[in-house]
């Protein structure tokens, strides 16, 4: 069996628990420590999960941790990334990379330069609906498609979210909380956006 990767988790909020149960069915790497402000909230995903509730600092000065799954809010992304890669750590966030392209360029330009890996979600586009319609499009059975829409509705976050303020703040809302799903599924059927 190969080693697997250990991850540290920073953000236990609404979102980890899709994360921590997905990763029981990888074996390349495992959930080993989580953080977050709320230091119950890490202590509650930790006993759930088996993984041990540390602060963040101690989870970026952790030698064993190879890599951060940051599951902040959108306002803290780039800022949690920029922390993990100066601690020599690889980094996978939630949606969106950052909030504005300049958060996005600090990041990769200190991934690069420190040579560790950076990225993000959603890889909902690896799926098997969507590469079905990759097959289909690539096969040639609708001919060349020329554009796409994407529609998204929903009655309010707060229908679902137990703690939505943040999707009413800068980097929240449908266009950065939906919208990389829409627009990475375009992308990958229809090719580049100019």
């Amino acid at each position: 069996m190969t080693k697997k990767m250990k991850v540290g988790v920073i953000g236990c909020g609404n979102i980890s628990d899709a994360y921590f149960n997905a990763a029981k069915t990888f074996r390349m790497m495992e959930y080993t420590h989580c953080a977050d402000m709320n230091m119950d909230a890490a202590k509650a995903k930790a006993e759930k999960h088996g993984c041990k509730a540390v602060s963040v600092d101690e989870l970026l000065a952790n030698k064993e941790v190879e890599a951060v799954l940051n599951l902040t809010t959108p306002l803290s992304h780039s800022k949690v990334d920029i922390m993990a890669l100066e601690a020599g750590k690889h980094v996978y966030a939630e949606k969106p990379f950052g909030i504005d392209l300049e958060d996005a360029r600090k990041v990769v330009k200190l991934a690069a330069k420190k040579k560790l890996r950076v990225g993000s979600a959603p890889d909902t586009f690896l799926g098997a609906g969507m590469q079905s319609c990759r097959k289909l499009i690539d096969d040639g059975w609708i001919g060349a498609p020329l554009s796409g829409t994407a529609f998204m509705l929903c009655p309010g976050h707060e229908s679902w979210h137990p703690n939505p303020g943040f999707y009413y703040q800068k980097g929240g809302g449908p266009l950065f909380d939906m919208g990389p799903y829409y627009i990475t599924a375009l992308v990958n059927m229809l090719g580049p956006v100019d």
